[in-house]
C-alpha cells in the first residue's frame, strides 16, 4: 500500500464494493480472495439468470416492443463491426449491453434489481468463456438468430435461443474453473 502510496482506507473500501458485488470473499486475519463458483453455484446462476431474463424480455415485449428492437437491431450492429475489428473487449461489452437491454425496457424495477445483483458475476463468466474466437462468433449468431425470431414475433424460438447461451455456463464448467468435470 505505501509502495503506491495511498492509504489503506481507499483499498478497504473498493474491497467492501467489490465483496457486495461477489466479486471477493473478505476472510478476517487472512485477506481477500477472488470468488470462486462451484458447480453449483453456475447452474444456480444461469438459472436464476435464465428466469430474470426471459421475465425482462417477456415484459419488455410487452411494453416497449418497437424500442426494444430498435434498440437490439443496433448493438447487433456494433458487435458485428466489433467482430470485423477483433475488438474483444468491446464486443463483451456489447454482449452486456444486449442483455441489458431486456431489463432497460421492462420498467420492472424489482427484475433490473435482481439482475443488478449478479450482472458483474455474469460479466466475469462471459468474458472467461469467451475467450475463444468460436465462442465469439457462436455468441454473436444466437444474439442475431434472438433479434431475428423477435422481430417474427417467435418469442418462443427466441426464447429457446437465449436458454441455450445462458445455460452454456452450466455445459462449460470446466471451461470457466479449468477443472474437468466428473
Amino acid at each position: 500500500v505505501s509502495a503506491l502510496g495511498i492509504s489503506k482506507t481507499p483499498i478497504r473500501e473498493a474491497l467492501a464494493a467489490l465483496k457486495l458485488q461477489g466479486l471477493v470473499n473478505i476472510i478476517p486475519q487472512r485477506g481477500a480472495f477472488v470468488f470462486t463458483l462451484t458447480k453449483k453455484d453456475v447452474i444456480q446462476l444461469c438459472r436464476f439468470r435464465l428466469i430474470l431474463e426471459t421475465a425482462a424480455l417477456d415484459q419488455a415485449l410487452d411494453e416497449q416492443p418497437l424500442a426494444l428492437l430498435h434498440e437490439l437491431a443496433e448493438i447487433i450492429s456494433k458487435m458485428s463491426l466489433a467482430l470485423e475489428c477483433n475488438e474483444f473487449e468491446q464486443y463483451l461489452e456489447l454482449d452486456a449491453d444486449f442483455h441489458d437491454a431486456f431489463f432497460d425496457h421492462c420498467s420492472n424495477n424489482y427484475l433490473r434489481a435482481g439482475y443488478q445483483k449478479v450482472s458483474d458475476i455474469v460479466r466475469t463468466m462471459r468474458s472467461h468463456l469467451s475467450t475463444r474466437p468460436e465462442r465469439t462468433v457462436k455468441s454473436f449468431e444466437e444474439h442475431r438468430a434472438i433479434v431475428t425470431f423477435l422481430r417474427e414475433g417467435n418469442i418462443k424460438k427466441a426464447n429457446s435461443v437465449l436458454k441455450k447461451q445462458i445455460t452454456r455456463g452450466e455445459r462449460s464448467y470446466s471451461d470457466l474453473t479449468g477443472i474437468e468435470q466428473s
